[in-house]
């Protein structure tokens, strides 16, 4: 290993050789997909101040290498139809009011005292005290870390989770603008793999989501750094919808633009909701024995970041990734010229094509099963000499 050229990861890349010199033997290993992530990996022709940006772009073609050799076609073809076909696991997914949506909690209350569900109604109301959220954070436009109403919108857990975060030595106030957008696309695609968690667990943590939640985001599986303006919101996305399709047990695309929905969603309610979700982040990492690690290197850095910030900046990210979004609701009509960026076509796994061919192939079966049908309605014509016996008794 060259010192002088260590590879730096973190939030703002202000980490090297952590699993080489600090981390236990073995844990790099364990807690990530990237291979030797304190090794730089150049061509033998790179020049020594270039030789960071080289370790970088190649890393990177390891990790898509990888993913185009672990994606299984024909397990994702199992999945193509899950919404119809029917899994616990994935209409519960689908289907749950996560904490961000206040709007839905409310609507199941209304709906369960008109029932008459009572039992309903005390768990709804329980979980809505603990949610008076986004609607207050949308209208505020200030980045105070510490207001009245940030206040009583954490739980006492949250706060004093907020309160135990050892600051960073990070300086905010010198930070590029190219290091703030490199840190939104980071905390993009953290909360991706977070949501994709929290909805197939019914927003129930088990032992597997520090994996999960590890596995489906680059940032942490690869320790990926962000270039902006030459990485943006679609690349981000689709790296992160592409690894949806081939680590996890639901590989459902659909459920992949719904997780992105969410995102944005998450986004465009402000600080406090980003800060909650990314302390529920922080909680699963801190019970892993493997992936505890991550939270020094990525979570509690963006949960300090995300307190310093503006308040409009988190928002008008958000509303980049809807917008992102409102190509898809065009599809189909005629006023349309916007392309969807995150279509399957450009994930680069030949879906589109995969898709066909199941199709022809299933068209072909069928074809098949009836001129299977037609011959032994034939065979059976000719053994009865081409004439229908009736029995219509004696006369």
């Amino acid at each position: 290993i060259n010192s002088q050229h260590c590879p730096t990861y973190g939030l703002f890349r202000n980490f090297s050789n952590v699993f080489r010199d600090y981390a236990r033997e073995g844990l790099a290993h364990e807690m990530l997909e990237c291979p030797s992530p304190d090794e730089t990996v150049a061509s033998a022709h790179t020049c020594d101040e270039n030789i960071g940006k080289d370790h970088e772009q190649i890393k990177r073609l390891q990790r898509i290498q990888m993913e185009n050799d672990k994606f299984d076609g024909d397990r994702y073809l199992t999945d193509l139809y899950i919404m119809d076909e029917g899994d616990m696991i994935f209409d519960t997914a689908t289907e749950m009011v996560p904490h961000w949506s206040v709007k839905g909690e409310q609507e199941k209350l209304t709906k369960a005292m008109q029932n008459d569900g009572h039992s309903e109604v005390i768990a709804i109301a329980s979980k809505l005290e603990n949610l008076s959220t986004a609607d207050e954070s949308i209208a505020a436009n200030t980045n105070q870390s510490d207001t009245p109403n940030q206040a009583s919108f954490f739980t006492p857990e949250e706060s004093h989770q907020l309160a135990t975060i050892p600051p960073s030595s990070n300086n905010h106030h010198k930070l590029t603008p190219e290091q703030h957008r490199s840190a939104k696309l980071s905390l993009l695609d953290l909360l991706f793999s977070y949501v994709y968690d929290h909805r197939t667990t019914d927003g129930d943590p088990t032992v597997e989501s520090s994996w999960t939640i590890m596995i489906l985001s680059p940032s942490l599986s690869w320790l990926e750094n962000y270039h902006p303006p030459y990485d943006d919101i679609p690349n981000v996305l689709r790296w992160c919808i592409r690894r949806s399709l081939i680590y996890p047990y639901l590989r459902s695309y659909d459920l992949a633009i719904m997780v992105v929905q969410d995102v944005s969603t998450i986004l465009m309610k402000g600080r406090r909701v980003v800060i909650r979700c990314l302390l529920q982040l922080r909680k699963i990492m801190e019970k892993s024995e493997v992936h505890y690690l991550f939270n020094k290197l990525y979570v509690d850095p963006l949960i300090e970041w995300v307190q310093k910030i503006e308040e409009k900046d988190i928002q008008d990210f958000g509303k980049e990734v809807n917008s992102i979004l409102a190509g898809r609701h065009k599809v189909g009509k005629e006023e349309c010229t916007e392309t969807f960026l995150l279509d399957k076509q450009f994930l680069d796994m030949g879906l589109v094509g995969l898709e066909e061919s199941m199709l022809m192939s299933s068209s072909d079966d069928d074809r098949g099963d009836d001129e299977e049908e037609e011959h032994n309605g034939d065979e059976e014509s000719r053994s009865s000499g081409g004439f229908s016996y009736h029995d219509d008794g004696d006369d």
